[in-house]
């Protein structure tokens, strides 16, 4: 039976009713009263946003399911927050509600929340969301793979790395920047020269520091001024970052002279 729009209000007003009656707050505190008034307006969407940005997402996801229908864009702004304040459980209740009420993600969301879960550390909720997904992008791959290699699970990392059919820059690096982390600079080389050697894969500054970085943990002569080689053909603008790198592969180098 359909729930009445007086009823829903009701239910999802008591939820905030500490806060109309906390003695404790001020009369004047804004962040007590603004959601309740909004609610009594029935405008739940725009309640979930205000206590999205009050950092009270548990309450936010609650007011949820008092939303008929909820659109992409309040699904986006729970999961953002879910994301910022890694709110690993919030989160899950958020997708579960996606499923729940039919509601059709798209690429758009269904990235975010592999975003959140792989931020979040929990990638087996990523994978199982990955391989349920029709449609990826490349933002779908490189977060999958990003997250792998943070974690250090390299083996996975660069097992999706291979079946990727396109890849960018992030790509390069994620995986790149994943060995070098986890103390294989080797690999992290291998890699490296397989982007040099690929058609329309340029180095970029992020690339070039895991790189020089890698070198520096070898130490070898020969790899560091070949890079440093690569560096000055390349005429590429050096920022801190990539300076950074390059002084410590230098002092790694002084030390075989």
């Amino acid at each position: 039976m359909a729930l009445s729009v007086s009823t829903k209000f009701r239910r999802a007003f008591s939820s905030f009713s500490q806060f109309r009656y906390d003695k404790r707050a001020s009369p004047y505190d804004k962040d007590s009263i603004i959601p309740s008034r909004i609610c009594e307006d029935n405008k739940f969407e725009e309640a979930i946003g205000v206590l999205c940005q009050q950092k009270r997402i548990k309450e936010a996801v609650d007011l949820l399911h008092h939303v008929d229908r909820p659109s992409a864009r309040v699904y986006s702004t729970l999961i953002a927050a879910c994301v910022r304040h890694r709110a690993l459980e919030q989160g899950r209740r958020v997708h579960a509600h996606t499923k729940a009420s039919n509601f059709v993600p798209g690429i758009f969301i269904s990235n975010r929340m592999l975003d959140m879960y792989a931020k979040c550390g929990s990638l087996v909720d990523a994978q199982m969301l990955f391989d349920a997904m029709g449609d990826r992008d490349l933002c779908s791959w490189n977060t999958m793979i990003a997250g792998y290699a943070k974690l250090g699970r390299l083996e996975q990392a660069r097992k999706l790395f291979d079946e990727m059919p396109h890849r960018d820059n992030f790509s390069w690096n994620a995986a790149i920047s994943g060995y070098v982390s986890h103390d294989r600079p080797w690999e992290a080389l291998k890699l490296f020269r397989v982007m040099q050697r690929r058609e329309r894969s340029n180095s970029n500054k992020f690339t070039l520091s895991s790189a020089l970085a890698a070198s520096a943990a070898i130490p070898c002569l020969r790899l560091g001024k070949e890079i440093h080689g690569y560096l000055i053909r390349a005429g590429l603008n050096l920022d801190e970052v990539v300076w950074s790198a390059l002084l410590d592969l230098k002092d790694s180098l002084r030390q075989l002279l």
